[in-house]
């Protein structure tokens, strides 16, 4: 039966030899693109997720092997039991907004990301961010929508009142969070590690 949770232990299982250059974040980002593609070629996948073809050719190989992903001459495609998956991410997961160098957290070049539903699942946060630093990132600061607003578990109850700003604008918009959303914003030096961030800081709350 293919899942979110079967997709995501592909990073798991680990063959002999020198250890992989990916992780969860790096499965799920290839495999929400190919997703988002419809059908992708593989050079143009590795630019897209930012990763190197070799650990693509292996992302793919593990995919179509747990029958998530196929791939034809015209390029790679989810299979049908992936279709129903991305399905559920995408009810799981808003799509990502780019933002850059704000101070709603750390580094310049910044990923928001929606997670439906979880705002009662985060603690302090604090699990987020280690995802996310232990994913290459600088750091990440997670939000929960309560009464209609952006809060900080042990902070602020309105931070749109507390913390005035433009970017609460481009989230709503980008995001549309819905009550009960948990919303993680990513900071790295490089658009794609942060990214791969706000994904690992996903992950921890799917």
């Amino acid at each position: 039966m293919h899942s979110v949770a079967g997709l995501l232990s592909i990073a798991d299982r680990r063959a002999p030899g020198p250890s992989p250059t990916f992780d969860r974040p790096h499965i799920l980002l290839a495999f929400l693109t190919i997703g988002h593609s419809g059908k992708i070629g593989r050079q143009s996948l590795a630019s897209q997720s930012g990763l190197g073809e070799g650990a693509i050719r292996t992302i793919l190989k593990k995919l179509r092997e747990e029958g998530y992903a196929d791939a034809s001459a015209s390029g790679c495609h989810l299979t049908e039991g992936g279709k129903r998956v991305y399905a559920s991410l995408s009810r799981k997961l808003s799509p990502m907004a780019s933002l850059t160098g704000t101070k709603l957290t750390v580094g310049e070049s910044q990923t928001a990301l929606a997670v439906r539903g979880r705002a009662s699942d985060v603690r302090s946060g604090i699990e987020q961010r280690d995802a996310a630093i232990k994913a290459g990132a600088s750091g990440a600061t997670t939000y929960t929508i309560q009464g209609g607003r952006f809060t900080i578990p042990g902070g602020s109850s309105n931070c749109e009142r507390d913390f005035p700003t433009n970017p609460w604008s481009t989230l709503r918009k980008e995001l549309s969070p819905s009550e009960g959303d948990a919303v993680v914003l990513c900071g790295s030096g490089d658009r794609m590690s942060a990214k791969v961030g706000a994904l690992a800081a996903a992950i921890s709350l799917l």
